[in-house]
């Protein structure tokens, strides 16, 4: 009997040291390639929400979302050199810039709620399904983060490799973005 407790005591400590060891472990949530289809679509099916009484406020919503969505990838590039400048060894916590990027990130998410409530149902219910998301990641799930330069910035363990493809990859989604959002600033300007 003894040693039938003494096994599930021995069980019980192994299920609690990796849980608390799995709890640690960022989990990184990159919503830029889905953003990027996102703003795709709304190109791609501009005539189907466009209306001339919807064309200033389209406009200027678009011109809103492209100044955040800016903003956004201008912080997280300026952060992200400035760690491979400074050679920042992880683990280190920047609660100041964390937060930072999820004010920038919740700008973007109010911008492209506005957007959203412009365009079509299928449009609208894609939108929404993506800002449900990245609000998710940010505010109700532990360990989760947009970047990897989030992650980091909360003081978990990333690699530079991560930190460069992150920057990379999601630098690029991230212009595409607001070069589509520019062409359909143009767009909108024109159908006037």
């Amino acid at each position: 009997m003894t040693g039938h407790v003494f096994s599930r005591f021995i069980f019980f400590l192994f299920l609690i040291f990796t849980t608390n060891a799995y709890g640690q472990t960022p989990v990184v949530t990159d919503v830029t390639d889905q953003l990027q289809t996102w703003v795709k679509h709304l190109d791609n099916d501009f005539n189907k929400y466009y209306t001339h009484e919807k064309s200033a406020q389209l406009k200027e919503s678009f011109t809103y979302l492209k100044q955040d969505l800016g903003d956004y990838m201008k912080a997280r590039k300026r952060l992200s050199d400035s760690l491979f400048r400074n050679n920042a060894a992880p683990g280190k916590k920047d609660p100041e810039n964390l937060e930072a990027l999820k004010l920038k990130m919740n700008d973007v998410m109010r911008r492209m709620r506005e957007v959203t409530d412009l365009t079509n149902e299928e449009l609208r219910k894609e939108g929404d399904k993506l800002n449900d998301a990245i609000y998710n990641t940010l505010y109700t799930q532990p360990n989760q983060y947009l970047s990897h330069l989030e992650a980091f910035l909360a003081g978990f363990e990333v690699t530079k490799k991560d930190l460069a493809l992150d920057g990379s990859t999601c630098y690029t989604r991230l212009q595409t973005c607001i070069n589509i959002i520019s062409g359909l600033e143009g767009k909108a300007d024109r159908k006037k």
